[in-house]
């Protein structure tokens, strides 16, 4: 953080500290079947909006290579080791790697001593509209078998398969429920599970059990970064076009899910308002990595 804060159109400076590769874990970088499920309720009115500036996940393709791109941790505590991964499925809560069929799929609803929560309507791994209710008969969901061409699933014991590219929406058995809110009385809702079998992606994702922010490369050479850095503003808040384009990244080259993805590494590394200085290096991969180590001054 800057002793002051900046004056509109003005730069300011930003402390940042320079971190060793050597030092971070290297992420997962793996080419295989990528499943999404997400499980909603559009019948329920919600009461509890999530927003992100930026979702956990970013699909896009890049050089004729279709990526998903996890930029912060979601991997469930569920998953086997990375390198024996058979298959990546995600939902609007966390994601699976699994080393083995039939497994169970990603988490679904969130259950607590309290209650359980539901996605009204959501994105993998990104904005959702939730509400709160007693008890739940969550579905049972097994990925029973894979293939590039397509998923075989057992959904409340009952089959179905999904072609590579398809997107499928089940409607499931209808049950009661009761919103914990005050003003909600009991209802019948029909869960609606929605099922999309991309088939083979490139999936990047931080390393297992560390905590770090992985960015792609975006044409940046960190080494040529100075520290500390002149961020420029606008309106008193980073101008993250201005940056990249102080740094040498031509922003107009990159696809437009990358783009979103510099706004997200400019104010994780760069950000004159943050508490926290952040260590930053750049992997053999070009993937860069940051870290945040301690609490700015102000």
């Amino acid at each position: 953080m800057s002793e002051t804060d900046p004056a509109d159109g003005e730069a300011t400076t930003v402390e940042w500290r320079r971190l060793s590769p050597d030092a971070v874990a290297s992420p997962v970088v793996r080419r295989l079947p990528y499943l999404e499920l997400k499980l909603e309720h559009p019948e329920l009115k919600p009461t509890a909006h999530g927003s992100r500036f930026v979702p956990d996940v970013v699909p896009y393709e890049l050089d004729g290579t279709e990526r998903v791109f996890y930029w912060r941790s979601a991997l469930a505590p569920s998953s086997a080791e990375p390198s024996d991964w058979a298959l990546a499925c995600a939902s609007t809560h966390d994601l699976v790697g699994v080393d083995a069929l039939p497994a169970d799929g990603p988490t679904l609803v969130t259950v607590d001593a309290d209650g359980t929560t539901l996605v009204v309507d959501g994105t993998i791994g990104g904005d959702a509209t939730t509400v709160r209710v007693g008890s739940y008969a969550t579905p049972d969901v097994t990925v029973e078998a894979r293939s590039e061409s397509g998923i075989e699933l057992s959904i409340e014991e009952t089959g179905y398969e999904v072609s590579a590219g398809e997107r499928r929406r089940i409607t499931l058995a209808e049950q009661r429920v009761e919103p914990l809110a005050a003003d909600r009385k009991p209802t019948t809702v029909a869960p609606e599970l929605t099922v999309r079998y991309p088939g083979l992606r490139e999936l990047h994702h931080p390393a297992r059990d560390v905590e770090y922010r992985l960015f792609p490369s975006f044409g940046l050479d960190i080494d040529e970064v100075p520290t500390p850095l002149a961020v420029p503003t606008a309106a008193g808040e980073l101008d993250h076009a201005a940056l990249a384009a102080d740094l040498g990244v031509d922003l107009s080259q990159r696809p437009y899910p990358e783009r979103v993805l510099w706004q997200a590494f400019a104010y994780a590394a760069f950000d004159p308002h943050a508490d926290a200085t952040p260590s930053v290096t750049q992997l053999e991969s070009g993937h860069v990595v940051i870290q945040s180590e301690r609490t700015r001054t102000r």
